[in-house]
This record gives C-alpha cells, sequence and structure tokens, in this order.
C-alpha cells in the first residue's frame, strides 16, 4: 500500500504541469424522480467490464523484429517520479528489448525545461520517434515542429479519451476510454443505490481525460436515471492533498442524502474516505473510483471502496509501444484502434485476482501478452 506521503508528493508533482480546460462542472439541478431508472441497463454496463478483458488487435500484424532493425525511440514521461510512468515505461523498455531496437526513457522531474532537453537530444542523435507520455502537446508545439522538420516523428500518449482530438502537428495518439470510465462508475452508483443515486463527484477539470469521464456519468444519469441526483465537484490536482476531504465533508453538510461519492481518479480516494470517517457516514456511504491503483485495490479489499474500475498498465504499454513502432516504421497509426484498451471492475469478490499485494497487471488473463507478440510477429 502507497503511503500517504508519496500519493500526496505525487499530486504535486504532475499537477504543477497540468494544462487547464475549460469544462463546465456546475452541479446538476436536481430534479425531482419522474421516470422510472433503467437499472437494466445500468446493470449491462457493469456486467459488461466484470468480465476478463479480450484482447483486440489495434491494427495490422507487422514483423517487429524486422521494421525496427536499427531504429530508436525516447519517451519522455511528464515526470518520472510518479508510479505510473515507471510502471508503463518499464514494460516499454522490456518490451523493446526483446524486439530489439533502443528505446530510451528520458528520466526528468516534471520540468518543461527538461522536456525540450529530451527532445532536442532525440533530434540531435537522430531517433525516430518521440513519445510524450501524459504531456500536453500544445506546450511543446514549437519543439514538437522542429522535431518534425528534422524527421522524428512525435506521438501522444495516455494523455485523453477519445473526446480530444489529436493536433495535426503530431504523428499519432494513444487515447484511451475515458468517457467509458465515466459511464461504469455512474452505472455503479445507479445499482448499488436500487435507481435512486444521489451522488457526490470530485472531479479534476485541469486533467484533458477528465472531460470525458464527466460526459460519461452524465449520459448515464440521462438515459438510465433521470430522477437521479450527481453533484460534480471540481478540485484542481495541485489542490487533492488538501481540498477533497475538505469538499467531501462540504458536500455531505450541505446535502446530508447524498448516499454515493465517486472521486473520479484513484489517488483522491483515501482523502474521501478520511471525509466519510468524520462526517459519521463510513460504512453508509460508499465510494467508487478508477485507475487500479494497488494501494485502492488494497482499500477495496478491507471494504474502504467498494469498487475500482482497473486499466492494465502493462497492456497499456504495449498499446504505446505498438503506436511508436507503426510510426517507426512508417506505418499508418490508426486514430481510434486502441479503444480496445482493458478497463475492469474489481471488488471485494474478485480483487483476489489481482495479487497479494495487489499488482497493477494481474488480474487481467495473459490473452494480451499472446496477442501482442503476435501481432509483432515474435510467436
Amino acid at each position: 500500500m502507497l503511503k500517504r506521503g508519496r500519493v500526496i508528493a505525487a499530486l504535486l508533482s504532475v499537477a504543477a504541469l497540468a494544462v487547464a480546460v475549460v469544462v463546465t462542472s456546475s452541479p446538476a439541478a436536481p430534479t425531482a424522480p419522474t421516470t422510472q431508472a433503467d437499472i437494466a441497463a445500468s446493470k449491462a454496463i457493469i456486467a459488461k467490464y466484470s468480465k476478463v478483458p479480450k484482447f483486440v488487435a489495434p491494427g495490422p500484424a507487422f514483423n517487429a523484429k524486422q521494421v525496427m532493425r536499427g531504429k530508436k525511440v525516447m519517451i519522455i514521461p511528464v515526470t518520472s517520479q510518479i508510479p505510473i510512468t515507471q510502471v508503463l515505461t518499464a514494460s516499454m523498455a522490456r518490451e523493446a528489448k526483446r524486439v530489439g531496437f533502443t528505446f530510451t526513457n528520458w528520466q526528468n522531474q516534471g520540468k518543461a525545461d527538461q522536456w525540450i532537453q529530451g527532445i532536442q537530444q532525440a533530434i540531435s542523435q537522430r531517433y525516430d520517434v518521440v513519445d510524450l507520455l501524459a504531456i500536453p502537446p500544445a506546450v511543446l508545439k514549437p519543439q514538437i515542429d522542429q522535431a518534425r522538420r528534422a524527421g522524428v516523428k512525435v506521438i501522444s500518449s495516455h494523455f485523453a479519451g477519445f473526446g480530444w482530438q489529436p493536433p495535426k502537428y503530431i504523428d499519432g495518439a494513444v487515447r484511451l476510454p475515458y468517457f467509458e470510465v465515466g459511464q461504469i462508475l455512474a452505472a455503479w452508483a445507479v445499482v448499488q443505490t436500487n435507481g435512486k443515486a444521489n451522488v457526490l463527484s470530485i472531479v479534476a477539470n485541469d486533467l484533458v481525460s477528465s472531460a470525458d469521464v464527466i460526459k460519461g456519468m452524465r449520459s448515464v444519469f440521462a438515459r438510465d436515471c433521470k430522477g437521479c441526483k450527481l453533484d460534480i465537484v471540481d478540485v484542481p490536482t495541485v489542490e487533492w492533498a488538501n481540498k477533497v476531504q475538505g469538499e467531501v465533508q462540504s458536500g455531505l453538510q450541505r446535502n446530508p442524502n447524498v448516499n454515493y461519492v465517486l472521486p473520479i481518479y484513484d489517488a483522491m480516494t483515501s482523502f474521501v474516505s478520511a471525509a466519510l470517517r468524520i462526517s459519521g457516514k463510513a460504512g453508509k456511504v460508499q465510494q467508487a473510483s478508477f485507475n487500479g491503483t494497488p494501494f485502492v485495490l488494497t482499500a477495496v479489499k478491507k471494504g474502504d471502496v467498494q469498487m475500482d474500475i482497473g486499466e492494465n498498465e502493462d497492456w497499456i504499454a504495449r498499446a504505446m509501444l505498438d503506436a511508436d513502432m507503426r510510426a517507426a516504421a512508417d506505418l499508418r497509426v490508426p486514430s481510434s484502434h486502441y479503444r480496445g484498451a482493458p478497463l475492469y471492475i474489481f471488488t471485494k469478490r474478485n480483487v483476489a485476482r489481482a495479487g497479494t499485494p495487489p499488482h497493477p497487471a494481474k488480474g487481467y488473463g495473459s490473452a494480451y501478452r499472446t496477442g501482442f507478440d503476435r501481432l509483432w510477429g515474435l510467436r
């Protein structure tokens, strides 16, 4: 289980770099129940994502060893200091070694000048691809233009959902199904409250991915539970450590009928748990979240978090590397072929699949490893 200090430090590191995206997040206007909730439709969403994900090839097969001979790929993470970027880059490095090409993880502390130095080195050392992991492309447009003029392809990874349109000045993007994440969270609340959801959701509008999550939640409530209530509170990432708890406590005081809390990212959950305890709501008001982070999966085991949507970071790392290799080999990088990125619901019933202690790549089966190997001609 991650220590609270590490979680806070990781939040502050990433949040300092977030690019603001204006998303309207005023609380949904309370509406009196006029239509019976379609619980069956929400249950169908839950059932779909309670199954071990199936591998879906992100594009046509190719001989990776052949097309990547002599190629070089550099990944520049938003920061090297948080667990998710460490897991992703380590997985990519392992697979690149198997394929047999140069893969460089540009270590940095989340500073823009360090990202720029990485791109400049990739240009001077004639890399084929630079992958910007969770870095907003817009903040590096001059450097991206320079890299592309020098023949270096630029890919954006793990930055946004499919509601974000990749700019024309990059060569491809690995977007993730954040809209579906929002649908799952909302559907879960609808089912768990038997169609009487009165939800307080904590979001972070400074993260581009939040926009799709919010749209997903609202779509389910609008379709399946018109009488349900959704109160959305925005807490910027840099303020999670000192504001999430207070906002939850205030929300519970403002609306004592709240019966579910949806913090949309795992790192918010510990602060929500504290607020529920202090407010005397622990065990009465449940919470669910997204990321499949080991410390939250441990909380699922203990019952502090009722449900967590996992995303297999090892699987996603392979999808990112797939895009990088296609770009390096002058193969087309499809615009939406990573919709198959895995989402899987963990509850107390099945969280043991993630291991003891939980591991971010366990519980999703092994089909994706075989699938990528075949896709790349490795077996």
